[in-house]
């Protein structure tokens, strides 16, 4: 889950910094076939930037290092019967939410695409100077791949030759691939805004291009506005084509925009660079912050122990769950704690060492970990009452709970040891189990 949302936030901060190079440096430009170009670029390079496996994206590394406070379980006790828990984690309920809304978006885009073929299927078709039109009037004036919907009242109409003419070059120039492709990367990304204005980036990108080839053909300019503004006349979106796309394909056409040459595509590659280098000093800013302060303090201890590595411990070749599984498949409620009816949090912190090994360490040698909001002190084993305001329980019952994490996570089988650059190291970990009786 933790990689996935990793991912997820890699590539949309990619989107962003793209965005923004589109921004600085081709949203004046007059040429729109390099705006095209580096638009569909935007959309693809963050998608093939978490695709790339991990040797080739070491120069990067992880912008948000794996946690290492892992989730905690809760092991109910009631009588002699036992019972051990897990807690769905908030990153799988961010996980499935994301995955909610997202499926939501697909299966609107599905139910798009099966009206456009139903439209495809029943509607007329027509012949006009040999070439083969469907006629619609809920999608007049529209082209999907190599399909373009008139309306058959307005085909005597004096501006049909001009919206003809501007179909047809979106049905030649594969523009419902570049529609395609900018709604799927919005399913991808539906809660960033980004992704939202960089799609209707696309979208009236495409208007301007056809509009300006258009134009270059000799048609007269006055005309061909007029076709802009009749083509939607009689709408029901009246209100908002003209607000937010004929309006600006008409100033687009009256601008004298200075027209710029191929070489700035060139500017994709340090564009992409920079979101490199930007994700690798993130890294290094969130690491140096929350993470690797303790490792540093750490140096003057015999081996070093570490919160930051390039690979993260796995427990029997899986996820973190699995270890947590272990723990609860293995840990007993301490009968004397049960029958007091002590109740608690127990925190462990115990180091995968560079053999694999689980150990708990000394707490002489343990500097200071990060602030967080669980523990205020620096202990190995530390202990929590879950109501706050309770007496604290007697100490040996204390010692009892804490005893039985203790036995159940130093008894867990070898782990995968964690790496950086390659080499095994010692790492770290959290740990807190819940007490609870029922």
């Amino acid at each position: 889950m933790n990689d996935f949302l990793i991912n997820l936030l890699e590539l949309n901060i990619a989107l962003v910094i793209l965005f923004l190079g589109y921004k600085l440096f081709f949203e004046k430009d007059g040429n729109f076939f390099v705006r095209r170009v580096y638009l569909i670029s935007a959309m693809l390079l963050p998608v093939l930037l978490i695709l790339l496996p991990d040797w080739a994206r070491s120069i990067t590394g992880r912008m948000i290092p794996a946690t290492f406070h892992l989730d905690q379980i809760t092991v109910f006790g009631n009588g002699a019967r036992q019972e051990m828990t897990e807690p769905i984690s908030p990153g799988f309920c961010t996980v499935i939410c994301y995955l909610s809304v997202a499926s939501v978006g697909m299966i609107r885009f599905m139910i798009h695409l099966i009206r456009i073929m139903l439209a495809v299927k029943r509607s007329p078709r027509i012949k006009v100077n040999s070439i083969t039109l469907f006629a619609n009037p809920a999608l007049h004036a529209s082209s999907f791949f190599g399909y373009i919907f008139v309306d058959p009242n307005r085909i005597d109409q004096v501006s049909f030759h001009h919206i003809l003419e501007h179909e047809q070059v979106h049905r030649r120039e594969w523009h419902s691939a570049d529609r395609i492709l900018a709604e799927l990367f919005v399913l991808i990304n539906w809660f960033n805004p980004v992704a939202w204005i960089l799609r209707r980036t696309v979208i009236e990108n495409l208007e301007y291009l056809i509009d300006s080839i258009v134009v270059k053909k000799g048609t007269d300019l006055n005309r061909y506005q007029w076709s802009i503004l009749n083509q939607y006349i009689g709408s029901v979106s009246i209100t908002n084509q003209f607000s937010s796309q004929i309006k600006n394909r008409i100033n687009m056409l009256n601008r004298n925009y200075k027209v710029g040459s191929t070489w700035k595509l060139a500017m994709i590659l340090p564009i992409v660079l920079i979101t490199f280098i930007f994700i690798s000093c993130t890294e290094k800013d969130v690491n140096s912050d929350l993470t690797n302060e303790f490792a540093k303090k750490s140096a003057s201890t015999e081996s070093k122990i570490y919160q930051q590595v390039d690979e993260m411990p796995a427990f029997q070749g899986g996820e973190p769950i699995e270890f947590r599984r272990f723990i609860a498949q293995n840990i007993i409620y301490p009968r004397e704690a049960m029958e007091n009816g002590v109740t608690g949090r127990v925190f462990v912190v115990f180091v995968v060492r560079d053999d694999g090994t689980v150990v708990i360490p000394d707490p002489a040698e343990l500097p200071p970990p990060p602030e967080t909001d669980e523990m205020d002190e620096v202990v190995v084993v530390g202990y929590r009452p879950l109501d706050k305001e309770a007496p604290l329980p007697d100490e040996k019952y204390i010692e009892l709970l804490k005893n039985e994490a203790v036995r159940v996570v130093t008894s867990s089988p070898n782990w995968e040891p964690g790496k950086i650059e390659g080499n095994p190291v010692n790492v770290m970990f959290t740990f807190p189990i819940n007490f609870v009786l029922q």
